[in-house]
């Protein structure tokens, strides 16, 4: 009985101090302008996207100003529905929303462009709408897979 608890001692004792060595894993940070750079370099994009300023970008994703900490916004002249939209957020409870919100923007545009630009909706069809921890990326572009190597290079 003696030895069944010295080797439960034993256990109990090398357990504890492995658990102490475990680190959280660093939240992923990425810089928004830099991205939305790398975007507009990639070719992706077949028309001219100009920054749009934060209050405007809280009327197109219904976002509260204080749930998002920094936000990098370009749309496209209006003649097409290509669009890069890099958010962060406060808390992942408004990072979830936003994509919510950015999901709904998706079908707001299809329903907008697909009387007058019927080339525009299959671009929506291949939009990334993605979350990663407290980030939202909304892309809509011409070429969705050269966007997307674009943000797979940042991790």
């Amino acid at each position: 009985m003696k030895r069944l608890s010295l080797i439960l001692l034993a256990f109990c004792i090398t357990v504890g101090a492995f658990s102490g060595c475990t680190q959280k894993a660093k939240p992923t940070e990425y810089d928004l302008k830099a991205i939305a750079a790398q975007l507009q370099e990639s070719g992706a994009f077949s028309d001219f996207l100009s920054p749009i300023t934060k209050v405007i970008a809280e009327s197109f994703y219904g976002f509260e100003d204080a749930d998002v900490t920094e936000c990098v916004v370009y749309c496209s002249t209006g003649a097409t529905t290509e669009e890069i939209a890099l958010f962060k957020c406060a808390n992942e409870e408004a990072a979830t929303k936003l994509k919510a919100n950015a999901e709904k923007r998706t079908e707001t545009q299809k329903a907008i462009y697909e009387s007058y630009a019927p080339k525009e909706p299959p671009k929506l069809d291949d939009a990334i709408v993605t979350k990663n921890g407290l980030y939202v990326f909304y892309i809509v572009s011409d070429d969705s897979a050269k966007a997307q190597a674009v943000l797979d290079n940042q991790n």
